[in-house]
């Protein structure tokens, strides 16, 4: 085992999922932060396991031609950006080897097609959503600033003050400043996480690309904030000056281009709850609007404070062409959007769809959804709100049917329980959407075992500069063994064509492979009993005096009655 302390030359083979190099002292691996592959470096290590060890760079023996200079100011502090010492070419690179090594490793999948990354031609200022945290300062720096407004340093819960980040849009860092005058001049208390006290916790920025608008988010612990009516003016004063620059910039000769920001939304979200959760559930309208507008995927889409919306809108469009193409719709499926946000990638099918039916967690979302496809004119989706493990089996055990089936969970992935259900929907497809590789690995070996079989996956860099990546992924149903028909000359083997049986489980087999249709063991007992295939004893009768069943549907009788012709069971 090695000791802390020790110094060895290492060279960096690999590059691990928190953007750190790996290299090997013998047979250990040894975890280097800072270090990209194709580095030499000569490190002390500062942590010693049997199995791994961690070491710190002291130099730089033999930089990598991989390598390249960080962007950020503040990159060692903060640690968001790991992968921004990496050529951007080598990032993409990068992520699709993490995508193929977890789906053979975890996911079990023999030789995976995985298709180069897809990148971005600018790979800058590209989030919609900053998630800004609130620090307390001290001395001078409180004196002068009022607080530290920005992200997590990496591993704790640090705020790191942050007046510019390369992967935020403009109107962030603007409203950021505001913020922090506003708290220095009210005296507003920062709360602290680790005591639970103190008033103001984080400012979101919300910026729809599309139409310029723009909603502010204040997250505090109580209802009522000083000064507020002074904030948005100052907000709002901020945003002008910018999009003056903008215009100026880039608005053409005429002036009669707009790349102007607009403050839409204020909006107060209050969130009394202890921990690192950033929303709570109540939000009051402080000025404008409650919800923005965006023009995305061919839509106009409204967007509510609490709704899930990709960050990367460019790179989501790619996605979302990926997954209609694997979603190979022809105008008449039924697809099952789950964890829809707010309807986004299947209002962006619905008009290849003969139906979309969503489901989503948050009730904000699903208004939105619903309120989506009424603004983009569209009839055929409807979303209810439920959490898809739970509203899904129940859906499937009715006999709820899906061509397709999308899936685009949080981060830790699906239940087992909702894949058993998208499963028995007896979907051709299922398009999988992950941000995550490990689950989804995880859930593609699932749906594996429940008769669905990878075909392709794409990887999409959603997020540039970090180490996560969003993957789109086409699953395909397993067909069941071709029903062969075999004629056999009845006489010759003494039977009579009502003997030639075969079991309830493929007469269901056959009807749902056919029609998409379940029907139970009751209703073809009693069919059977209807063409005087009378069995022994049939369990489905009940042996009570009078007992009332239900009868079979007219439309399941003639299914029925095609499977029993079919199994040469009636004539």
């Amino acid at each position: 085992m090695l000791k802390n302390g020790e110094r060895y030359e290492i060279e960096i083979i690999d590059m691990g999922s928190e953007g750190e190099g790996i290299g090997r002292i013998g047979r250990l691996a040894v975890f280097v932060p800072g270090a990209v592959l194709g580095d030499r470096v000569l490190a002390e290590i500062v942590q010693s396991k049997k199995s791994f060890a961690r070491a710190k760079i002291i130099e730089y023996t033999e930089p990598s031609p991989k390598r390249c200079a960080a962007f950020c100011p503040i990159e060692k502090s903060c640690g968001g950006c790991s992968l921004q010492h990496l050529l951007y070419s080598e990032q993409l690179k990068l992520k699709q080897r993490w995508v193929y090594d977890r789906l053979v490793r975890i996911g079990g999948v023999e030789n995976p097609l995985v298709h180069e990354t897809l990148g971005m031609e600018e790979p800058y200022a590209y989030r919609n959503k900053a998630v800004m945290a609130a620090g307390r300062a001290t001395g001078e720096e409180k004196k002068q600033r009022g607080c530290r407004i920005g992200y997590y340093s990496a591993g704790s819960r640090q705020v790191v003050d942050c007046e510019s980040c390369g992967l935020q849009a403009d109107p962030a860092e603007r409203i950021a400043s505001s913020v922090r005058n506003w708290i220095r001049d009210n005296k507003v208390p920062v709360y602290d996480m680790k005591s639970g006290t103190g008033v103001f916790r984080n400012v979101v920025v919300r910026t729809a690309f599309g139409s310029g608008e723009v909603m502010v988010i204040l997250v505090a612990t109580e209802k009522r904030l000083p000064e507020t009516d002074a904030l948005v003016e100052a907000m709002n004063a901020r945003l002008e000056v910018l999009s003056a620059e903008l215009n100026a910039a880039y608005g053409g000769e005429n002036g009669d281009e707009d790349y102007g920001y607009y403050l839409e939304s204020v909006i107060l979200n209050v969130n009394k709850q202890k921990g690192s959760q950033v929303f709570g559930e109540d939000c009051i309208t402080l000025a404008g609007k409650p919800t923005i507008k965006d023009f995305a995927f061919g839509l106009e889409l409204e967007i509510s404070p609490l709704s899930f919306y990709q960050v990367n809108t460019m790179q989501a469009e790619r996605l979302y062409e990926k997954a209609a193409e694997y979603a190979g719709l022809t105008g008449t499926e039924t697809v099952l959007d789950l964890y829809c946000g707010v309807g986004t990638i299947g209002l962006s099918m619905a008009h290849r769809a003969g139906k979309v039916l969503g489901i989503e967690s948050v009730k904000a979302a699903v208004l939105d959804a619903n309120r989506n496809a009424v603004l983009n004119g569209i009839v055929n989706a409807e979303y209810i709100l439920g959490k898809a493990e739970d509203v899904l089996p129940p859906l499937a055990a009715e006999g709820l049917c899906a061509d397709v089936v999308i899936l685009d969970p949080p981060r830790r992935g699906c239940e087992p329980e909702l894949l058993k259900a998208a499963a028995e929907t007896g979907a051709e497809r299922i398009v999988y959407v992950s941000c995550d590789p490990a689950t989804l690995a995880r859930d593609v070996k699932l749906l594996g075992e429940l008769g669905y079989v990878f075909a392709e996956a794409q990887p999409v860099d959603m997020f540039p500069h970090t180490t996560h990546v969003e993957t789109v992924v086409q699953l395909v149903r397993k067909k069941p063994d071709t029903y062969i028909d075999i004629t056999v000359d009845m006489d010759e083997l003494d039977l009579t064509s009502s003997e030639a049986k075969s079991t309830y489980d493929e007469i269901k087999d056959y009807i749902f492979d056919k029609h998409c249709v379940k029907v139970s063991s009751l209703y073809i007992a009693q069919i059977k009993q209807k063409h005087g295939i009378i069995e022994r004893d049939c369990y489905n009768n009940s042996k009570k005096d009078n007992t009332k069943q239900p009868q079979c549907p007219p439309e399941k009788v003639k299914l029925i009655e095609e499977a029993l012709r079919y199994f040469k069971m009636i004539p």
